[in-house]
């Protein structure tokens, strides 16, 4: 089961480096196992098989973002949203396989992206992989509050007779500034929690919910209202392209890599895999492939039903009756407990940075980092959190550091030709970084 690392003196007699935490992730407790350990483990004794790696990969990147696409693609236009999904995909999809491949090829033990960008760029760059590791943590935990605050927030203040639910009928008006304050004072309890094998039923539970808002909103949308014929038409009316740089990157481009880059997963899923060499990159590929084909129709559908006032969230824009009210709350339920999950990744970073190995300051360092996620939420809606967490370090994480590790692994053996593709990837993953910062800093 996830544990926080072990920060007593090893044989060796050298303290354990806090350089070497990797995050973990949700899919660590389908197995009840924890991914951060698995490099001490031959491959026999784990054995994931490809399509287990597969459908974990997909988990990873199909969730709660997927319900904010609709909104990108109003942002970026039909067949800008469905480049800008395929572009980020696959070079998500690249950078991963690039990442694998610079970890059999650099000399010594690299069990962790931050010890890769160590052994390759040195010292600052690991470290580098080490904040932007610890943002990206910190900054999907803090969508997940703005998640379930503008969810409640649709129950709770919907105030038509034909829609009542129970979060409307006890807990009436309540703004989702509120219902943020709330669920932080929740969580805090269960992020000091050591163990959490009480959330291993998170998974099933998790996918089932995301699946279950995907087909439930698309069965809206086309049975209830405004139908599919109705879709159809209106999905020739809307824009084709973004109207601006500032609505391409600053609303909805960080959204997408949000979704997609989840880079700083490479070596958990690797040190779990059997054959990783033989495997790896065709799971990574049909994860990337099949997650890209569902979200591209759900959100070309759903920006056809809701044309322009699609709202951030799309399930904003589902009627509160009692079977959607249920799924709008099995959503924020699943959110809930994966806060702890994720949360666990920054956790085990800010212990081994800052904390002896035992100290009675972490309530208070756990209390600071959930407050911290909180002030997030202050940037604005879902989609502008996203847009920020997922174009700023799950950008960088995913299209700068492979590419300038593979660049630096290749020559430092002596390798000739393939740098300009990297050198490619690296500067787009520059641009988006920098235009998706700029124009949300100044909107």
């Amino acid at each position: 089961m996830m544990q926080r690392p072990n920060m007593s003196n090893n044989t060796n007699g050298t303290k354990y480096s806090p350089l070497s935490v990797e995050p973990s992730s949700e899919l660590d407790l389908e197995s009840g196992s924890n991914n951060n350990d698995t490099s001490r483990h031959s491959p026999e004794q784990q054995g994931q098989s490809q399509l287990s790696a597969t459908i974990n990969l997909s988990k990873c990147i199909c969730g709660a973002g997927s319900f904010a696409l609709p909104h990108v693609f109003l942002e970026e236009g039909v067949l800008g949203g469905t480049l800008a999904l395929t572009l980020c995909g696959g070079l998500a999809a690249y950078t991963m396989a690039s990442l694998a491949r610079s970890k059999w090829q650099c000399q010594g033990v690299s069990s962790s992206y931050v010890e890769l960008a160590e052994a390759s760029l040195g010292k600052r760059a690991g470290q580098t992989v080490f904040v932007l590791t610890l943002s990206a943590s910190m900054g999907v935990c803090s969508t997940y509050l703005v998640f379930i605050g503008e969810t409640l927030e649709s129950l709770s203040c919907d105030n038509t007779q034909s829609n009542k639910n129970l979060i409307r009928t006890f807990l009436p008006d309540i703004p989702a500034s509120t219902w943020e304050v709330g669920t932080a004072l929740l969580v805090f309890p269960l992020c000091l929690l050591r163990s959490y094998r009480v959330f291993a039923f998170t998974s099933a539970l998790g996918v089932g919910a995301v699946m279950g808002g995907i087909l439930v909103t698309l069965a809206s949308g086309i049975w209830v209202e405004p139908g599919f014929g109705v879709a159809l038409e209106q999905i020739w009316d809307m824009p084709l392209w973004p109207d601006s740089l500032a609505k391409a990157f600053g609303s909805s481009f960080g959204t997408i890599a949000y979704l997609f880059c989840i880079n700083f997963l490479t070596f958990p899923i690797l040190n779990s895999m059997a054959n990783p060499k033989e495997e790896y990159a065709s799971a990574v590929n049909t994860a990337v492939a099949g997650v890209w084909l569902v979200n591209v129709v759900f959100a070309i559908l759903c920006l056809g039903f809701y044309g322009h006032n699609t709202q951030d969230l799309v399930l904003g824009n589902l009627s509160n009756g009692p079977y959607l009210s249920a799924l709008k709350l099995l959503l924020c339920v699943d959110l809930l407990f994966t806060f702890p999950i994720v949360f666990l990744g920054g956790r085990q970073i800010l212990e081994a940075a800052l904390l002896p190995p035992s100290h009675n300051w972490r309530t208070a360092m756990v209390a600071t980092a959930v407050a911290c996620c909180w002030g997030l939420t202050k940037i604005g809606g879902f989609g502008t959190v996203a847009n920020l967490v997922g174009g700023v370090a799950q950008g960088t994480l995913a299209f700068i550091m492979p590419p300038a590790i593979a660049v630096a692994l290749a020559r430092r053996n002596g390798e000739q030709g393939g740098e300009a593709a990297h050198w490619v990837v690296c500067i787009f993953g520059v641009v988006v970084v920098s235009s998706v910062t700029y124009f949300t800093a100044f909107p």
